[in-house]
């Protein structure tokens, strides 16, 4: 057993069982509610072209029934039928199985977790029956406008690494899924040294640990005896992606009443150190409605509803850019106002005003998140499973606010200029040459 520093100033425990698997809690005083949290070390970049989306497909079928509970929806009833929640998620390099339940329902949330990730049925007539829900799934992603741009950005940066594809895979690969290949694809990541739990709020490390210890019965330990495990350095998307792709512009048709634009590059690992002045750097351009983008394009010229920035790290590399939704015959403004700005940091360095709002927001907002249950279980079992060791929040703070301004104009020369960044754009434009014309700037 280790005791560490937790994110929200007190100290979590940490147990490592005999197989493997890490189990971190961290008390909340005041606290009514239990957050749970079974992270599992696979997502979207693992997977080969062929088996693209089957993290998230499996992801979906182990909601169709358990052991436990085999009949699709019970295991919702019984949760919601308590009083909580239950969800699952898939991202680039992770899955995610959470519940949050009344305290007094915590080995519920427990147990509803285990059921989810340890004893799926994995039946042929579920994946039959849940493959048109995935693909009507992706086609709404499609159908959005503001959240297909995204994709299309992270093609065109991407290219033909598994970064670039969408996480849920295409409607080819979820329909050709075959149940063997999911059954290889759980019995080869979700076993417990691949898993991380982590328990937050009204709870205590004993009755976790007692829960999880349980969890092992003989036919689990069963398959863990003959599964092979995983390799994920074997797999394409273990490798850096290059950046060499020549194509820096993407625009793609579609009759919309607005265009959406993401005007980004590549940005920084999760472990680099410039990382914490890029994320301030972001906070001075385009989070929040004080920032520089917020206050030209919508407030000053009114070109554009929602502009912001974004940014995503990953374990060797990352993204940063701009987010805008605008009217399509203002198009070129929007672009070259965004230019601009980001010409403009490149270029001089920010105030200390704008320098000490942009420390105090992003701190600001990390503070109050964790205050939330469910955020300091996700910050717990997303610091041990990607990160050399789980950071304070005190210690994120010091970073933030060690960022000088003379950090943010060496971060934005070497991330932001213009000449380094991709365009992606969704809406009713037949023709490029007006983003050409932007782009060459």
């Amino acid at each position: 057993m280790s005791l560490g520093l937790a994110a929200v100033g007190q100290a979590y425990e940490r147990t490592v069982l005999s197989n493997g698997l890490r189990v971190l809690t961290q008390p909340m005083p005041g606290a009514r509610s239990v957050s749970v949290a079974l992270f599992v070390g696979v997502g979207s970049r693992h997977e080969t072209d062929e088996a693209a989306g089957l993290s998230h497909l499996l992801e979906h079928l182990v909601f169709k029934g358990t052991r436990g509970y085999p009949e699709p929806g019970s295991l919702s009833e019984l949760i919601e039928g308590s009083g909580g929640s239950v969800n699952a998620s898939t991202d680039r390099e992770l899955t995610v199985y959470s519940s949050r339940v009344p305290a007094s329902q915590a080995l519920r949330g427990l147990e509803v977790v285990a059921e989810l990730a340890l004893r799926p049925l994995l039946r042929h007539a579920d994946l039959v029956a849940e493959k048109p829900v995935i693909v009507d799934e992706i086609r709404m992603y499609v159908d959005s406008p503001s959240d297909h741009v995204f994709t299309l950005f992270d093609e065109l940066l991407f290219g033909a690494h598994p970064l670039g594809r969408e996480i849920a895979g295409s409607p080819r690969t979820v329909r050709r899924a075959k149940r063997s290949a999911l059954t290889a694809h759980w019995r080869q990541w979700y076993r417990p040294r691949q898993l991380v739990l982590a328990v937050a709020g009204a709870i205590d490390h004993g009755s976790v640990l007692g829960a999880a210890e349980g969890w092992w019965d003989d036919e689990t330990r069963e398959w863990l005896s003959d599964a092979a495990p995983g390799e994920p350095v074997s797999l394409p998307g273990a490798r850096t992606p290059s950046f060499d792709e020549p194509e820096r512009l993407r625009v793609v048709h579609r009759s919309l009443a607005q265009g959406n634009l993401c005007f980004g590059m590549p940005g920084v690992s999760r472990l680099d150190p410039d990382r914490w002045a890029l994320d301030v750097l972001g906070a001075v351009l385009g989070d929040g409605m004080s920032s520089r983008l917020f206050l030209e394009l919508r407030e000053r010229r009114s070109l554009a509803y929602d502009v912001s920035t974004f940014g995503s790290t990953y374990a060797d590399c990352g993204t940063f850019g701009v987010h805008a939704g605008f009217d399509p015959d203002r198009a070129e403004e929007v672009l070259v106002a965004i230019r601009e700005q980001l010409e403009r940091v490149v270029q001089e360095p920010v105030s200390e005003a704008e320098l000490d709002r942009a420390v105090a927001y992003t701190r600001g907002r990390l503070e109050l998140r964790m205050e939330e249950t469910g955020s300091v279980a996700s910050w717990l079992g997303t610091g041990e499973s990607l990160l050399p060791r789980i950071l304070t929040v005190e210690e994120v703070v010091e970073r933030l606010e060690a960022v000088t301004r003379d950090d943010l104009l060496r971060v934005a020369r070497r991330f932001l200029a213009p000449g380094n960044a991709r365009l992606a754009v969704l809406g009713p434009f037949k023709s490029t040459r007006r983003f050409e014309r932007a782009l060459a700037g």
